[in-house]
């Protein structure tokens, strides 16, 4: 497909290739900084990746700031309607839960298999790893059973608030749930170390969602950025995401070390005059979250095939890194095509009735 092909499709989806772009770098820099973990805590290879190859992990930060721009702009219809609070969550629950379940049902099931042990999962905790409920592991770790959830259970807290606001305008929507998502920050400041899920929800990375929103607020209203500004922003959110890496983890809270700078490059990103489509980095920004889910599947069958003998980290640890990146991009982008479109489709339209019983409105898909 052409560049100008693509950009047509673009627009009449109502999708920005500003957003699959940041998608695509989001969960390509995941996979690296979990392969450069595997490295450290499997293979016992510390020092055969370098450690700055860990700003990877900013790519989660990068997705809430993504997330928090597409709830505010693929929501225009939604705003100050009836029943927008339910056709919004019937959309969220279809786009999540189907391939989320499918791959914590997959783990479940291997642990099963395998045996249980106390840092696997318990039955209180399996339940609510469905529900998007923090819950301690029975090691007293607070992670879902399949572990990369922990992001997911921040989203859907954010959809929920975000459904509750929907009955407003745009403008006052994003307003409540910045302050909701604020007061429960400053909470989490006052009261350090609450229990169980109130420790998570009122972990101040929630205000990287705040970002997102009022970056789509400034785009709807027409912002835009002269075109010099673009590359050095870009090359200042990219300074500051290494340099947070490298030096400043115990001096400053992460949604300011990552957050602030993945605000900054979706910045640059989308408020920018014009929007240029490349067809494979669309692809893998439609795979974007089939590669968040997929990766660690793929990296553990990588480690597995290197103990056999077939590659050798220690030895060919670039190639190792290239090997797994590709290997997690096709297998997403298999994994949904194959799977995350039909599977979304059908709770979609399952769900469809009961969120608008009569004519439906339409938003763009995100």
């Amino acid at each position: 497909m052409s560049a100008d092909s693509l950009a047509v499709r673009r627009a009449a989806s109502g999708k920005l290739f500003a957003l699959q772009l940041l998608r695509a770098v989001a969960a390509t820099a995941v996979v690296i900084a979990h392969v450069r973990y595997d490295f450290v805590h499997h293979l016992g290879l510390p020092r055969a990746l370098p450690g700055v190859l860990n700003a990877g992990s900013g790519g989660v930060d990068l997705f809430f700031v993504i997330s928090g721009f597409v709830m505010v702009y693929s929501s225009e219809t939604l705003f100050g309607r009836d029943r927008a609070a339910a056709i919004f969550l019937t959309r969220r629950i279809a786009r999540i839960v189907p391939l989320y379940w499918l791959m914590t049902a997959v783990m479940v099931a291997y642990c099963a298999v395998r045996g249980f042990t106390v840092s696997d999962t318990g039955p209180a905790h399996a339940m609510l790893s469905f529900l998007f409920v923090p819950y301690p592991r029975p090691s007293g770790e607070m992670s879902p059973v399949y572990g990369v959830g922990w992001t997911l259970n921040y989203e859907m807290f954010f959809y929920a608030i975000f459904a509750l606001c929907l009955a407003a305008r745009r403008e006052l929507t994003v307003v409540r749930v910045a302050v909701v998502l604020a007061v429960l920050a400053i909470g989490g400041g006052l009261w350090p170390g609450l229990p169980g899920a109130l420790g998570v929800w009122t972990d101040p990375i929630v205000l990287e969602f705040v970002f997102g929103m009022m970056l789509a607020l400034a785009y709807r209203r027409g912002a835009r950025l002269p075109r010099w500004a673009p590359a050095p922003m870009l090359v200042a959110a990219l300074a500051a995401i290494l340099g947070y890496n490298e030096w400043g983890t115990a001096l400053l809270p992460r949604w300011c070390g990552f957050g602030l700078p993945a605000a900054l490059m979706a910045a640059a990103l989308t408020l920018v005059d014009r929007d240029v489509a490349i067809g494979w980095v669309d692809r893998v920004g439609d795979a974007s979250y089939a590669l968040y889910l997929c990766h660690p599947v793929v990296i553990a069958v990588v480690r597995m095939l290197s103990q056999k003998g077939l590659i050798d980290p220690a030895v060919m640890a670039w190639v190792y890194l290239c090997a797994v990146v590709a290997l997690s991009i096709g297998a997403a982008l298999l994994l949904y095509r194959l799977v995350e479109v039909p599977l979304t489709g059908r709770v979609r339209r399952l769900l469809a009735g009961l969120a608008a019983p009569g004519r439906r409105a339409r938003a763009p898909v995100s």
